[in-house]
């Protein structure tokens, strides 16, 4: 499974994304996902920055477009 589709699961399957809040190898792990080191790190830096400071949740595409540099 690519990048683009763990942030697609994590736009379509709310329980998918609540489970990469708490513990997001457990989730990859349940989904038979194998991503690089890289992809994991920037995932974990999407979902952490995935919550404003006001507390109020953002879309994994505004978090995905924060990183269009990453590669």
């Amino acid at each position: 499974m690519t990048l683009a589709q763990v942030v697609y699961q994590l736009s379509t399957d709310s329980e998918f994304a609540a489970r990469m809040q708490t513990d997001p190898e457990a989730a990859l792990a349940e989904k038979g996902i194998q991503l690089s080191y890289e992809e994991k790190a920037f995932l974990t830096r999407g979902l952490r920055r995935s919550t404003q400071s006001d507390g109020n949740l953002i879309s994994m595409q505004e978090v995905a477009s924060m990183y269009l540099g990453w590669r």
